[in-house]
């Protein structure tokens, strides 16, 4: 299975799953007496629109943040300085690859690694691995938007559809990356060559990003987010994600500077939804019922949050 495959079947799980929410009531303005008007303030009903972002269509959300990206996201990731010198480590280590007779750091990295990791070395490797897949990745994310949605635990089922969301435009845009670069990959001799569209007999292309570690820091990067007040959580997810990248060195699908480039384009992409949900957040409006005995008023308070 190609690395980059973990995307379309993991957001069709996602779109059947969150298209299974709750329809919203509508209140009665018109209902007026007192004791209405005590039974509404104990349970606020807000219309559809009042929804939190994350429970929003997936595809709007993902067409919206397409301009986004491009417009605002993009270029302020480009002037951030971590994110710049994350980068252009990566290209480097990558152009050295290409440009020494012998492969450069890159290659001579993944000759090691991979060199140690046969056998029954392997097979660790490979279940961490497996946490990429296409299969793999789109149970673990429904699941935990199901577990969440049913289990009323909203933050769970906040950070599997971020999750979905932000895999979408990560996995566009590292899809991109490999047609583009068309690096070679390790296996059956290759040196890690871009451009090659036309590989030599048992190589193959598509090493430049890592669709994995794409995938994996993009997840790890969201649930990071979500559960920011959660210590160990950062920890566990970009713990896992970085094993996710370490294993396709060692099972010799990837070069270090393809892991590299796909943290970093996880990473920037997931940090990018956590914050249109935030956003969203900070701007989110309500509308509730209002009384007040002593004045023997009754309406409806609109209030709106920036």
């Amino acid at each position: 299975m190609r690395s980059g495959s973990i995307v379309l079947p993991t957001v069709i799980l996602c779109v059947v799953v969150s298209s299974a929410r709750l329809t919203a009531q509508t209140s009665d303005p018109g209902s007026g007496g007192p004791e209405s008007a005590t039974d509404e303030s104990e349970n606020p009903q807000h219309p559809t629109d009042d929804r939190p972002y994350w429970r929003t269509n997936l595809f709007g959300r993902f067409f919206r943040d397409q301009k986004y990206l491009v417009t605002t996201w993009w270029p302020q990731e480009f002037r951030r300085p971590a994110f710049m010198a994350s980068a252009l480590a990566g290209v480097a280590l990558a152009a050295d690859s290409e440009a020494s007779f012998d492969g450069g750091i890159d290659r001579r990295f993944e000759q090691s690694v991979h060199g140690g990791s046969s056998g029954d070395a392997n097979r660790p490797w490979r279940r961490l691995s497996s946490l990429g897949n296409a299969p793999t990745g789109a149970l673990l994310i429904g699941v935990g938007y199901l577990v969440g949605r049913l289990g009323h635990q909203d933050r769970l089922a906040e950070a599997s559809s971020l999750s979905a969301e932000a895999l979408l435009s990560s996995g566009l845009y590292c899809t991109v990356l490999k047609a583009l670069s068309a690096r070679t990959r390790p296996a059956s001799g290759g040196r890690g060559d871009f451009f090659e569209y036309q590989p030599q007999s048992g190589q193959v292309n598509g090493s430049f990003p890592s669709g994995h570690a794409t995938g994996a820091f993009t997840v790890a990067t969201v649930f990071a987010g979500v559960y920011s007040d959660r210590r160990w959580v950062p920890w566990i997810a970009y713990g896992t994600a970085g094993l996710v990248g370490a294993s396709r060195v060692a099972l010799g699908r990837h070069f270090p500077s393809d892991v590299l480039m796909g943290a970093v384009l996880g990473h920037s992409v997931g940090r990018m939804v956590v914050q249109r949900q935030r956003d969203a957040e900070d701007t989110a409006f309500r509308i509730e019922p209002y009384i007040d005995f002593g004045g023997q008023s009754a309406g409806v308070v609109w209030s709106r949050r920036w």
